[in-house]
């Protein structure tokens, strides 16, 4: 395994110029299947870090497959934005379809398609199609619930958008290459420099439904009294109860940043069960505190956290809230 990471380290430096340390295996809890399939490493470039996920089994990759295999182990990482596949001797039609699909890999010693590195090297050139957006990635949904939430008043760079929203300026780069590739905001560009342009929020609800997704990754029970009051932001059925007729739930529900659980978990015991004195976490995917106010979660995302919800009571309730919204 050394030579084959001293091999990618080099071929790396050789095409695109840049530095590369391959670091250490990542021992995430993954699903037995992707735990046989892939091996998880951290990728040192600069001062940025990748996610490297090394091909265990060539012969049964496909691109397809990998893209669901892909979203699953976002849901144990969190503290990677990119990735990049490391694999060797692919079939030449699998290396074209992971083009095709917008897939970043280095393939040791025959072809690099890394586009966040500004190279792309291939042995044949590959006319690449455009990538299909079937849901936002969380950087790029948080950009939008800010815009929704009034945060957008004027024309904003990624690297403004950085600072309002605690994200990389890469990041929000690929934020304005999504929304931009499925019209949902207007992109003026200006020199080298790019500007998301403010949009009536009435129309970029209706034209940004269909990609947006829950906003909560996962859900723990605590003990209330270990969770800070500066960090208790309602959230679920206790926000919505705040501002609708609908009876508090028994126990509160509050929403967090899933980035600040580890910090957390040191010092809240998760309880398997309701009890007394417990309270549900909500662990997002973007951070809810942006867009807060009055001590809970905005509207939007609490709509999103909501909407599959089969009560009638909350059903009726959220669309009360939505119709009281100033378009």
């Amino acid at each position: 395994m050394e030579a084959t990471k001293q091999q990618f380290e080099d071929f790396v430096k050789k095409i695109a110029g840049y530095p590369v340390t391959w670091g250490n295996l990542i021992t995430t809890p993954l699903p037995q299947l992707l735990k046989q399939r892939y091996a998880l490493y951290t990728l040192h470039i600069g001062n940025r870090s990748f996610l490297g996920i090394y091909l265990k089994n060539k012969i049964e990759f496909k691109p397809a497959t990998f893209e669901k295999h892909l979203q699953q182990v976002w849901q144990n990482i969190t503290e990677y934005d990119a990735y990049c596949v490391i694999t060797q001797d692919l079939p030449g039609y699998v290396r074209q379809r992971m083009v095709e699909r917008k897939i970043p890999f280095v393939d040791i010693g025959r072809q690099l398609f890394w586009p966040e590195l500004g190279a792309a090297y291939q042995q044949k050139k590959l006319k690449a199609s455009p990538p299909v957006v079937k849901a936002l990635s969380p950087a790029t949904q948080a950009v939008l619930i800010y815009a929704l939430n009034d945060g957008i008043q004027k024309p904003v760079t990624p690297k403004k958008l950085a600072e309002q929203l605690g994200y990389t300026p890469m990041t929000m780069t690929r934020a304005l290459n999504e929304i931009e590739s499925i019209k949902l905001c207007s992109v003026k560009r200006q020199g080298k420099e790019r500007f998301l342009l403010p949009e009536h929020k009435e129309m970029l609800w209706k034209n940004a439904r269909p990609f947006l997704h829950n906003p909560v990754k996962n859900v723990k029970r605590i003990m209330e009294k270990d969770l800070p009051e500066n960090q208790r932001l309602a959230a679920g059925e206790t926000a919505l109860a705040q501002c609708s007729m609908l009876t508090l739930p028994k126990e509160p529900v509050y929403a967090l940043w899933n980035r600040y659980w580890k910090k957390l978990s040191k010092t809240a015991q998760t309880i398997p069960i309701e009890d007394e004195g417990t309270c549900q976490l909500q662990l997002w995917h973007y951070n809810p505190a942006l867009f807060a106010a009055e001590g809970r979660v905005d509207p939007f995302s609490l709509y999103l956290s909501l909407q599959t919800e089969r009560d009638e009571r909350v059903e009726s309730a959220l669309e009360k809230i939505m119709e009281k919204l100033k378009w």
